[in-house]
């Protein structure tokens, strides 16, 4: 009999050979009972065999096709390594248990905040305040930010993972509409068939269920304290997919898909057909998530005909590392030259590059904190009256009223500009 992991295999490799997890997990239990539950046994297996299981030539020939391919790059990357002293496995720091307890995960992406005593002040100093970045670490901000109240479970991680994924798709479709990158996106090309997804931004974000994942616990204390501290502080909104459980215990996930606008610039067009859950209940939002990286699933997984890949397939499909989306934010938002005054005259005492660096890293993290406390200050005025789904529709609008200007086309790509806080703070009710 198939253990649970041999079964959440099989429906990964069944998921990459682009057969609907819903329709997979059906045929699950007649796989068993042929003993085909592994992509070496499927490569042998012959084709009227698994026409009968999947009741179509065409998925049943894909099947046979992707297990073959997995068989020959297995075989071959068991050779290489038998020549190669075997290397020592590193341990994921984002899987809970391995490191770092989900406490200590989310006290490790804290961000700067500031809530200071007398808001007049504040206010005043964000009035003044404006940004020179790009128009990517501004989406992400965004994204944070609007989660906090339009996905009220989910943990600071899940709410960097999701921004990651909101900009990065932004970006590989803006890339192809520029024609600095051809070919299909991993969007484009099916890798997020068959997981479940949310909508940010009016972008279809697919993810990956955290199961087992208690971060509630962690000690973390509302937004906010007295001077620019440290962000532990518990996030908003509401995960719309529905969990199932698959053949002998295994979780699983059902499969919603829907076409989205692929030039960032605009905001993406609703899907006739979307499978996304507009009135979720409570029992939905119980799983943090993780955004999936589909970019990095295509060119990785080696049942990919355009993998390079010679590893065996991961125990856990890639994501948008939250850590990497925090560390993105802390570096990108410097302070404009064109309103501040000028640097004073350098002093005859040279001072050292680190602390000309030190002083630097501070500067970005406070106008980090200026910009979250802002856009705080926008989406906290509005969700009350318009609702989560409401917010999140309008978000994309507001973002592009106060983005950075640039060139347009291959000329404006990664250019950098203005924003200005005030303008941030006229969106407000």
């Amino acid at each position: 009999m198939a253990s649970v992991s041999e079964v959440q295999s099989l429906l990964r490799f069944l998921g990459t050979a682009k057969v609907p997890i819903p329709l997979a997990m059906t045929k699950v239990q007649a796989l068993k009972e042929a003993s085909l539950t592994t992509p070496e046994s499927l490569s042998k297996a012959p084709l009227p065999t698994l026409q009968t299981i999947f009741g179509d030539e065409k998925l049943a020939k894909q099947v046979l096709s992707t297990a073959k391919r997995a068989s020959k790059k297995r075989t071959s990357s068991s050779t290489t390594e038998t020549s190669h002293s075997p290397k020592k496995a590193k341990t994921n720091p984002l899987i809970p248990g391995q490191e770092l307890s989900p406490a200590e995960l989310e006290a490790s992406l804290a961000l700067p905040t500031v809530h200071p005593l007398d808001d007049d002040d504040i206010e005043a100093e964000i009035n003044k305040t404006v940004l020179y970045t790009n128009r990517a670490p501004l989406v992400v901000a965004f994204v944070v930010q609007l989660t906090k109240y339009t996905m009220p479970t989910q943990p600071l991680s899940s709410r960097l993972s999701l921004a990651q994924a909101v900009m990065s798709m932004g970006a590989q479709s803006k890339a192809k509409n520029l024609g600095i990158q051809s070919g299909k996106t991993a969007e484009e090309a099916g890798w997020g068939e068959g997981q479940p997804s949310v909508r940010i931004m009016s972008r279809k974000i697919p993810v990956m269920r955290r199961w087992g994942y208690s971060w509630r616990d962690s000690g973390q204390e509302p937004l906010g304290q007295d001077t620019i501290k440290r962000e532990e502080g518990e996030q908003h909104i509401p995960p719309t997919a529905e969990a199932i459980s698959a053949c002998s215990g295994a979780k699983s996930d059902m499969q919603s898909q829907e076409t989205i606008k692929e030039d960032p610039s605009t905001p993406p067009a609703e899907a006739p057909n979307a499978q996304i859950d507009q009135h979720p209940t409570e029992s939905d939002y119980d799983p943090p998530l993780w955004a999936l990286n589909l970019e990095s699933l295509a060119k990785s997984s080696p049942y990919s005909t355009t993998s390079t890949s010679k590893s065996t397939p991961p125990n856990n499909l890639p994501i948008h590392d939250p850590h990497s989306a925090r560390n993105y934010l802390l570096k990108s938002f410097a302070t404009s030259t064109s309103s501040s005054p000028p640097p004073p005259p350098p002093s005859p005492a040279k001072k050292s590059k680190s602390a000309a660096l030190v002083k630097e890293k501070e500067e970005k993290e406070n106008n980090l904190a200026r910009l979250f406390y802002a856009l705080n200050l926008v989406f906290a005025s509005w969700i009350d009256v318009i609702g989560p789904e409401e917010l999140d529709r309008r978000a994309f609008g507001w973002y592009s009223r106060v983005r950075p200007s640039v060139e347009v086309g291959r000329e404006g790509w990664g250019g950098k500009g203005d924003v200005r806080l005030v303008e941030i703070l006229k969106l407000r009710r």
